[in-house]
């Protein structure tokens, strides 16, 4: 027998037929358009909000890098070098601190050293200006605004002088510095960085001092590839390395995308399964005919795989350009439409061409994988089975009589008839809601709103900053003084703060200074490790000196409200009986960075203070934990500093100091309030030396760091939920259009207009709760999953009620009125009669 090359003939069938049927085939394409649409714009914006994250991370981080080692020795440099995985490293030395100026007496400014790579590469992408040089000289000193301005310099200019005394290790000394240079940018801008000169001149051990910035030539790492680097490090006890947020999360925040990905992959995949299937099988009689005048179905196959490639060509095309055009112009439009460009700056779009590979290939794998059983149901077919076919269920039930509407039980039986059909449309819809209340969900979790500023949720933390020059010494008579804090929250400035509009709650922790004796089963197992951890001295060095006067080695004791108690008791590992603690008898200690006590040794112990300013005023406590929150804080000495509950502190000591005041609004971020807490403050004669950490504030400057971050987050929900209506309505018509005959059989069998359009709307009502039941279970709890493992923030999860009632609002109209309106399109199209010889044909 010759081969007969009949590959022309079904080319022009394939075309024939794709002009023949416009509506199927504009539906397809539409399907394809969508899907493609679909997943280049939300590629497109998620890696530009990808990018856009880890800007607001190196903004807030003030400089660009992957991980910080706190401490770092020669021998740790050596290794960074030799590490093929490490780009490049910088190390910052911690020089002191501003600790008075003429105009200011608690300036709070860092003084820092940077070297090249840092200052130069790692902060660079973190700065918004330079202006003049780097410090060179011993005297020279580059400055931001922020700090002149808490140093009281704040009319201060480059090459001007300015003289402050600067405190390291415990030594004070006075010097006049030159402005060699100005910045300003993102990040801690309240310190001075000094030349390498200074820095050297203060002989600082870098394992103590050091804080080594590292960046990695890999943007990935596995958890195990980030332990193993942490242990080639040789960490000593005093130094801890830790990755940002991102790096650290890496594997999780991949996993949380992919699983974005996989279900938009999917939503796309049902759309475009949905149509083909609704358009083979209104052809089926056409594959059955073309088979009885011989064609095979190896032919068939062919001819279906021509369509679907021209389909699906055209589709991909329409898609990706409309995708292009809303991701690179609508969006950036839609985004300097609500935020001002002079507040926030340009908005720059992500592209790389791995996008559109990404977006062919997917969108390619997804027509064919969809393709495949129908092209099946075409081929598989006998022309007489092909003449018979109807998309119904195989299954046949009985018909009772039933009570009940007739129309009700009608819609029902309809979804149920071909239960695949409906099960698919369904997911489909619930793919795309349940995307869509993902990344709600999680772009909630990200707003400046939503950060941890404290673990307390408090608007604003009052500070006495003169705690900070607390001096402990003895008279020349031998009575104990405590010099340089001034009680300036006092009890009448807390009632001002608590009698001002809108404040709710205000939270005074109070401290005493104390004496901790040295004993054997506590303070000795404690200095050991301390030493060990913390200083470049042995412990045997000190040891006698801390038995025989304890009083030099000076510590606190802190008393806590009864509400910071409970939020204290809810971040630790093991909680403290409740009882106990409030009632005086037991004692948190701080930990202070020594990981290598075991807590559960020192548990149950006691241990004692004496008042500083009177030693024989003693108080014994048990010890009940141990915490890492240094909220609490005052003076930090080489003992323990014990947390107890206020009233505790308050029977120890006549006038304990109130160092710190945690403030909660009634009305979370109310400006009003914070302005008039502000408003007292700058009234106080000691209004230099407050402090305070505003939630407010920070949100402003997450906000900052986040630039267009939120508004390409909400452009993707927005095309996520203009897809999911544009899916439905896609499928819905394609629905009608395939039931065009059975619809039109009931109506000549006496089915009025008013109860096809009932009948209708019941089908819609029927779908909106099929979908929402599988958002609310399937998949709300993959959204969760998502959610978790992107979670790397610690934040709460939170269900977006209102997002969710508006999308639901959207579906139940959307599933009610464009069937009933394609109804009527297809009511118009022609009699009934004509209606039915159509469908038939």
């Amino acid at each position: 027998m010759l081969k007969n090359n009949n590959q022309a003939v079904v080319k022009r069938l394939a075309k024939n037929n794709l002009k023949s049927n416009r509506r199927r085939s504009l539906s397809m394409v539409l399907a394809i358009m969508l899907s493609s649409f679909l997943l280049f714009s939300v590629f497109t914006v998620g890696a530009t909000y990808l990018k856009m994250q880890r800007q607001q991370n190196i903004r807030l981080n003030g400089a660009e890098f992957d991980a910080i080692m706190y401490g770092i020795s020669e021998e740790q440099k050596e290794i960074l070098e030799e590490n093929p995985t490490v780009e490049h490293y910088g190390v910052v030395m911690v020089s002191g601190v501003v600790a008075e100026t003429e105009a200011d007496k608690t300036p709070g400014v860092g003084l820092l050293y940077a070297d090249d790579t840092y200052w130069k590469k790692m902060m660079a992408p973190a700065r918004k200006f330079v202006k003049g040089h780097y410090p060179v000289e011993e005297n020279e000193v580059m400055v931001t605004e922020d700090a002149l301005k808490k140093c009281g310099f704040s009319d201060k200019k480059i090459g001007d002088e300015i003289t402050f005394v600067y405190e390291i290790n415990e030594k004070r000394e006075v010097e006049t510095f030159r402005i060699s240079g100005i910045w300003d940018g993102y990040g801690d801008t309240d310190n001075f960085y000094m030349s390498k000169a200074f820095c050297d001149k203060q002989k600082l051990d870098a394992v103590y001092y050091g804080r080594c910035h590292i960046s990695f030539c890999k943007k990935w790492m596995s958890d195990e590839a980030q332990q193993a680097f942490i242990d080639s490090m040789k960490l000593k006890k005093s130094q801890r390395l830790f990755y940002v947020y991102e790096y650290g999360n890496a594997t999780e925040i991949f996993l949380g995308l992919s699983g974005i990905a996989l279900v938009t992959v999917l939503s796309a995949y049902l759309l475009i399964y949905n149509i083909m299937y609704l358009s083979v099988a209104g052809n089926i009689r056409y594959y059955g005919l073309l088979q009885t005048i011989g064609m095979t179905g190896r032919q068939i196959r062919q001819l279906m795989q021509k369509q679907l490639l021209w389909i699906g060509g055209i589709g991909m095309l329409a898609g990706i350009l409309i995708g292009a055009g809303t991701s690179f112009f609508l969006i950036p439009v839609v985004v300097k439409t609500f935020v001002s460009a002079k507040e926030m700056g340009a908005v720059q779009v992500t592209f790389h061409p791995i996008i559109v590979l990404l977006t062919v290939l997917l969108t390619g794998c997804t027509v064919w994988y969809a393709g495949r059983k129908p092209t099946k149901i075409a081929v598989g077919s006998s022309p007489v089975e092909a003449l018979e076919y109807r998309v119904v269920s195989s299954v046949r039930k009985r018909h009772k009589t039933r009570k009940g509407s007739l129309i009700v039980r009608m819609a029902l039986e309809q979804l149920t008839r071909n239960k695949k059909k409906t099960m698919v449309t369904m997911l489909s819809l619930a793919a795309s809601l349940s995307v869509f209340l993902c990344l709600i969900t999680l772009l909630h979790t990200q707003s400046a709103r939503e950060y941890s500023y404290n673990y307390m949720g408090l608007d604003m933390v009052l500070k006495n900053d003169t705690i900070n020059n607390m001096v402990l010494n003895r008279a020349a008579e031998g009575e104990e003084q405590i010099q340089g804090v001034h009680p300036i929250l006092n009890e009448e400035l807390l009632n001002e703060i608590r009698q001002t509009d809108g404040v709710e709650e205000v939270l005074p922790t109070i401290t005493v200074p104390t004496i901790v004796p040295w004993e054997k089963e506590v303070t000795d197992v404690w200095m050991r490790e301390f030493y060990e951890t913390w200083m470049n001295i042995p412990y045997e060095d000190d040891i006698e000196e801390y038995q025989q006067h304890p009083e030099n080695f000076g510590s606190s004791l802190v008393g806590i409200t009864e509400e910071d108690f409970r939020a204290l008791n809810a971040e630790m590992e093991q909680p403290v009986d409740e009882e106990a603690f409030l009632s005086g008898k037991t004692c948190i200690l701080y930990r202070h960075g020594l990981f290598g006590l075991d807590e559960k040794e020192l548990r149950g112990k006691q241990i004692s203070c004496e008042e500083y300013v009177h030693s024989e005023n003693t108080r014994t406590f048990e010890i009940a934990g141990m915490t890492d929150v240094g909220d609490y804080v005052s003076l930090l000495g080489f003992p323990p500093t014990m947390i107890v509950i206020d009233d505790a502190v308050k029977a120890f000591t006549e006038k304990p100091i109130v160092f710190r005041v945690g403030i909660r609004y009634a009305e979370e971020y109310h400006k009003e309030t914070e302005d008039a807490i502000l408003s007292n403050i700058e009234e106080s004669p000691n209004k230099t030396d407050f402090s305070w950490d505003s939630k407010i504030e920070q949100a402003e400057n997450v906000k900052a760091a986040q630039g267009h971050m939120m508004e390409i987050g909400f452009g993707i929900v927005l095309i996520l939920g203009i897809i999911g209506v544009m899916n439905y309505i896609n499928t819905s018509v394609g629905n009608m259009q395939s039931r065009q005959k059975e619809i039109s059989i009931m109506e000549s069998v006496g089915m009025t207009e008013r109860q096809v359009k009932k009948m209708l709307v019941w089908e819609g009502i029927f779908y909106t709760g099929g979908v929402l039941f599988l958002t609310l279970t399937v998949g709300i709890g993959i959204t969760y999953a998502i959610y978790q493992t992107m979670n790397y923030m610690g934040a709460k999860f939170w269900f977006p009620a209102l997002p969710f009632l508006g999308a639901t609002l959207i579906l139940f109209v959307v599933c009610i009125v464009v069937p009933v309106w394609t109804y009527q399109k297809i009511e118009k199209s022609g009699s009934l009669v004509e209606r039915i010889r159509v469908s038939v044909e």
